[in-house]
Order: C-alpha cells, then sequence, then structure tokens
C-alpha cells in the first residue's frame, strides 16, 4: 500500500534560501530512489521558514530504506542542524477514499 510521508519543520533565519537548493539537487536522487512516486517542497505562505516535504511512497519499507540512505550520506543531520523546529515525520497510508 502507497504511503504519503509529510516531512515537517521550521527553518532556522537566513537558510530559507539555502534549504531549497539543497532539495533541489538532492531530489534528482530521491526521485530515482526505488519506491519513490514524488516529492515536493512547500513553504508556509505566511512563514517562509516553516517547511513541508511531501512524499508518496510505495510502502513503508521503501521509505525506510531510504530514510537509512539519507542518514547514512549526512543529509538528515544536515536538515536537523538548519531547523530551529524539526524535523518531524510523519507516514500515512493513502486509502482509496
Amino acid at each position: 500500500m502507497s504511503v504519503s510521508v509529510l516531512l515537517s519543520g521550521t527553518l532556522k533565519d537566513g537558510l530559507v534560501e539555502q534549504f531549497t537548493e539543497i532539495c533541489s539537487e538532492a531530489f534528482h536522487v530521491t526521485r530515482a530512489f526505488d519506491g519513490c512516486q514524488n516529492i515536493n517542497l512547500t513553504l508556509h505562505v505566511e512563514d517562509p521558514h516553516r517547511f513541508v516535504l511531501t512524499e508518496v511512497w510505495d510502502s513503508k519499507e521503501h521509505y525506510e530504506k531510504y530514510a537509512a540512505f539519507r542518514v547514512e550520506d549526512g543529509t538528515v543531520a544536515a536538515i536537523g542542524n538548519m531547523c530551529a523546529d524539526g524535523p518531524n515525520i510523519d507516514i500515512f497510508d493513502i486509502t482509496d477514499a
């Protein structure tokens, strides 16, 4: 069953542009990763320091393999260092509703 992953947080002051650039480059690898259906970066309309990565994966297991890869390559730590709050990860089953 496909899952939706929401990774959210608040960036430290002055890091929105740098974060956007990192995501733009990293998403090429993410989109090619086994099981990834889609990934997007969204920034809050009134406070662009607040972000949500919206991802769709073939399964929770596919996402977990990807997340382990990002821990190993240092991306998770880099994002964590850029955040004043978060990142927070929520995984949801996508229903046929």
